[in-house]
């Protein structure tokens, strides 16, 4: 019996282990206090940053999710999806609150569901032209 073409290249359990990495990635590198005092981002970066890596969180957890729950409608899976990945952005501002030479922000938070948002519905209408 050959593997489905859609089977992808790593197991799920690796998976598993790459989404959870990056997850601890992502709040681990909250803990640094940032650059050098010197730098000054460009405006909007900042915003562009935190879409870009809670996007590709919500990519990161989506086939796990979507194997783990084969049975759940996948708006379904998606809500919940978005709703674990505004939750860490929310809880990783909170985190860097302590940081020092950090601060939360609300506008970063929006960012980080903003991103996992258009991660999700990417993936959704990827599903949708796919069957």
């Amino acid at each position: 019996m050959s593997p489905s073409p859609d089977a992808g290249l790593l197991s799920p359990g690796r998976r598993w282990a790459l989404a959870l990495a990056y997850l601890g990635l992502v709040h681990l590198t909250s803990s640094f206090a940032p650059g050098p005092t010197g730098f000054i981002p460009l405006a909007g970066v900042d915003k562009l940053v935190h879409l870009c890596e809670f996007g590709a969180l919500a990519l990161v957890f989506w086939r796990p999710v979507r194997d783990a729950a084969p049975r759940h409608p996948e708006l379904r899976v998606a809500a919940v999806l978005f709703l674990f990945v505004t939750v860490n952005g929310v809880l990783d501002e909170f985190h860097q609150s302590f940081v020092p030479g950090r601060h939360a922000s609300w506008a970063d938070a929006a960012a980080d569901a903003l991103g996992a948002g258009a991660a999700i519905f990417w993936l959704l209408h990827r599903e949708k032209t796919r069957v």
